[in-house]
């Protein structure tokens, strides 16, 4: 499997154009194809919720074929996805962050190889690539999957610098309205690949399918006047453990500054948005900060809607939030049944909301 320079210079400057992961992800896997000629090339991420992990078959392309999305994370059913220790191949991969060979099992000749997608113990975007192969890949081949993903994972930390808060490492603020508009851009378009009768029942079933959440820090400001920045900021840091370790990992969590963070879920219905909130509320309500001791958030959701704009969503949740902070804080709050209620007042001469 002898490849031109050439080729793999003309792979490596395809992954430094994409500052987008997904995209990057498909160059990733295209190169791969092209460079080693393999059966199939498969790249798998892991996905968590409610304290387990799982293996989400993310990309494949086959010899011939076309690049596959495998999974639509914003349909997939999270619980019905492979756990993590039910394939121990792969999980060695992953914890050892060294790539794994499998001799072909009974009925099989093809190799296959798993590459950690990175080398180090990420919080976000572990993974691995999984390559099928007729014959092992040899040192040759090795080395240029090599060069291939130290390209791949310098872009990947371009974006982390670029897009992640340098205090929680959540998602900053810059990155918000693109993602804002890409989960309203999945959220109404089509699936690539046909769906079942039942599929599509519980797709129409399941919208709105994002939800945007506020979370306002409760009385931080006597933190940082009492106990000093350092500490303050040792709350925040803390407080971004607490989201990712509650929330899953296909939610979006952003902070916007000081003790402001904005949530976007994957809900099926606001039952479920207020549920995972108010899990979120009544763990940070229990935690024992150190030297601060209790602390409390108050939180306000509002589900997206077609032809949404950020700031108008963020308006609406933040409502819900000036509701809560007025009424005893420590609180999650649902914009929409505020409206229900009639505690909220929707003025349409400015597209804003009053409280009575």
């Amino acid at each position: 499997m002898s490849v031109g320079i050439s080729s793999l210079v003309e792979h490596v400057i395809r992954l430094t154009q994409h500052r987008d992961r997904d995209r990057l992800d498909s160059a990733l896997t295209e190169a791969m194809m092209d460079l080693l000629a393999p059966q199939e090339v498969t790249l798998v991420g892991v996905v968590s919720e409610a304290g387990q992990r799982y293996w989400l078959p993310w990309i494949r392309r086959e010899r011939g074929g076309e690049l596959q999305t495998l999974s639509d994370p914003l349909w997939v059913q999270v619980p019905q996805l492979q756990r993590l220790e039910d394939d121990p191949h792969r999980r060695h991969c992953l914890e050892s962050l060294q790539p794994v060979e499998i001799s072909p099992v009974a009925g099989s000749t093809d190799c296959l190889t798993l590459v950690p997608l990175f080398e180090d113990a990420r919080e976000h975007g572990l993974g691995v690539i999984e390559i099928r192969s007729a014959q092992r890949l040899g040192p040759a081949e090795l080395n240029m999957l090599g060069r291939l993903l130290s390209v791949y994972r310098n872009m990947q930390g371009m974006l982390d610098y670029s897009e992640c808060d340098a205090l929680t490492g959540l998602l900053n603020r810059k990155s918000f309205d693109d993602a804002f508009f890409k989960m309203l851009r999945d959220g109404s378009a089509e699936p690539s690949t046909p769906l079942s009768a039942e599929q599509v029942e519980r797709r129409h079933a399941a919208a709105p399918t994002y939800w945007l959440a506020m979370l306002d820090v409760d009385h931080f400001k006597q933190v940082n006047d009492v106990h000093g920045h350092s500490i303050g900021d040792e709350v925040l840091l803390l407080l971004a453990r607490l989201l990712k370790g509650t929330l899953r990992s296909l939610d979006r969590v952003f902070r916007f500054g000081g003790e402001e963070f904005v949530v976007l879920l994957r809900c099926p219905d606001e039952a479920g948005a207020l549920s995972a909130l108010e899990r979120f509320r009544g763990r940070m309500a229990d935690y024992t900060f150190p030297q601060v001791g209790h602390i409390t958030v108050s939180v306000g959701v509002t589900a997206l809607r077609a032809g949404d704009s950020p700031s108008a969503a963020r308006e609406r949740a933040d409502q819900a939030v000036y509701y809560a902070k007025e009424h005893g804080r420590n609180q999650v709050h649902s914009y929409e049944q505020l409206i229900a209620r009639g505690v909220l007042q929707i003025d349409s001469k400015v597209g804003g909301v009053e409280l009575f």
